[in-house]
């Protein structure tokens, strides 16, 4: 596979893979109770859910899914955009780098915001607290990877097609005259005085 068949595959691959993680859950703080029973709150990009379901969150919910899909759908379209032709396909490569940059901002924000909410407030060893960090953050990070690694690929150009080379014809062999200059005008020659 060529590099540009790579980079739209990883392209591809990191917008599929970035949209699929803002539903994964990014975070857990809660206890658990004993078996596979937990009490407590998980984060996803899009919603902050209890377990159980009847608990009450009072914060609010991000919706950290949104930059994260709109830099999804940028890095699919400029996948599709490497099929242009060649004067075209520039457009692809400045929205690769546009929606890697993107989402490389929009998880970044990510990881951070979900690292100040699993930062415990005061740190007691008799709570029994927990807090961790889910799939959907390292789905995130790998996704964002997989664009930046694509976008290198994207980025290099194939090689240059050697074209034949330019012959150049001149009409008339005046050496005086630059090849790509103004032709200079010879005035005919006056006979000399004194010789008839």
């Amino acid at each position: 596979m060529s590099r540009r068949g790579t980079g739209v595959v990883l392209l591809f691959v990191a917008g599929i893979t970035a949209a699929v993680a803002t539903f994964l859950p990014l975070c857990f703080v809660g206890t658990a109770l004993g078996g596979d029973d937990r009490f407590g709150f998980t984060m996803t990009s899009w919603a902050t859910t209890s377990e159980p379901a009847g608990l009450v969150w009072l914060g609010g919910s991000a919706q950290y899914g949104v930059p994260v899909v709109i830099a999804a759908v940028l890095l699919v379209v400029a996948a599709a955009l490497v099929f242009l032709p060649e004067p075209q396909r520039q457009a692809a490569r400045y929205t690769a780098v546009a929606a890697t940059a993107l989402l490389a901002g929009a998880v970044w924000t990510t990881v951070m915001a979900v690292a100040a909410w699993l930062t415990p407030p005061v740190t007691d060893v008799r709570t029994s607290i927990e807090y961790e960090t889910g799939a959907g953050v390292w789905v995130l990070v790998a996704s964002v990877v997989v664009a930046v690694v694509g976008t290198v690929f994207l980025l290099r150009r194939s090689e240059p097609v050697a074209e034949a080379p330019v012959v150049r014809v001149l009409v008339d062999p005046d050496t005086d005259t630059p090849p790509l200059g103004i032709q200079v005008a010879v005035l005919p020659e006056l006979p000399e005085k004194g010789v008839s």
